[in-house]
């Protein structure tokens, strides 16, 4: 990050996720103005957070690759000014997103130092693919950044759910290698958060290894949500929303999830067919 910043007594880091942007501004996912309801996302970043140190983009920033729908996001991050660190997820494209979204305020970086915490960004996309798969290259980054600071608590973040969420359909597409991952967390007890994305709903669980026990949060999507607990595919009518990570030195964090006016940017349960 550039330059000095005064954490105070926390880290404070807004994860917005499923940004879901197109070419065309107007266009909609299920009803809902994705470029919309982002702003309004990030109005009440602004209006609910007093202190944000960072933010974390966790994947399907755009919902058609295109380099319009990247640009104006980098434009939209720009203008807010408050440090950026972006992931991709299944519908980004990734060569797309290094052309077009690095800048002043919008880093594509592997890992970030913030107060005492270390925090590492992993891909998990399959190219063509909507399901998650860590590649042994990406296991390797993570194996080989945990060993070499293993004093700073860590927060990882990749776009495909780690554990299952109670859904059949959503967990079939979540990430395939877990067991891999897990094992790899088991021998890093520093390991604090797994962050992730994709489920466009909220999670919050402790998950257990043999040698340690790690927070798992997923976040709601800027724009359409899906309801949890379901077998089948089903549009929630919960409102778009984000979620606010405090970091304290000691490796203690505090987490909630703001969302937007409820009745805001409904969706239209006619176009997938309800």
């Amino acid at each position: 990050m550039k330059g000095v910043i005064n954490y105070g007594s926390f880290v404070s880091i807004a994860q917005l996720t499923d940004i879901h942007l197109f070419a065309d501004i107007n266009s909609s996912l299920v009803g809902i103005k994705t470029d919309f309801s982002f702003q309004e996302v990030l109005k009440q970043v602004q209006r609910t957070l007093p202190q944000v140190d960072l933010l974390l983009l966790t994947g399907d920033l755009t919902q058609d690759g295109s380099i319009e729908s990247y640009e104006r996001l980098r434009q939209s991050l720009n203008d807010l000014g408050i440090h950026a660190y972006c992931l991709a997820g299944n519908h980004d494209d990734i060569p797309l997103m290094k052309a077009h979204l690095p800048s002043e305020y919008v880093h594509l970086s592997r890992s970030i130092d913030v107060g005492k915490w270390r925090i590492l960004l992993l891909s998990s996309v399959v190219v063509d693919a909507v399901h998650g798969y860590l590649s042994d290259q990406e296991l390797l980054y993570l194996e080989k950044n945990l060993s070499a600071y293993p004093d700073r608590p860590t927060l990882i973040a990749f776009h495909h759910p780690a554990v299952p969420l109670g859904s059949q359909w959503i967990d079939r597409i979540c990430l395939e290698n877990q067991d891999e991952f897990w094992a790899i967390c088991d021998r890093h007890p520093q390991i604090e958060i797994v962050l992730n994305g994709h489920a466009h709903q909220a999670f919050d669980q402790i998950y257990e290894t043999p040698h340690n026990s790690i927070r798992c949060l997923v976040t709601p999507s800027t724009c359409i949500q899906f309801e949890p607990q379901n077998d089948k595919f089903q549009i929630d009518h919960q409102p778009p929303g984000f979620r606010h990570l405090r970091l304290y030195p000691n490796g203690v964090m505090e987490t909630d999830v703001h969302r937007l006016k409820v009745g805001s940017f409904q969706p239209d349960l006619a176009a997938v067919g309800y």
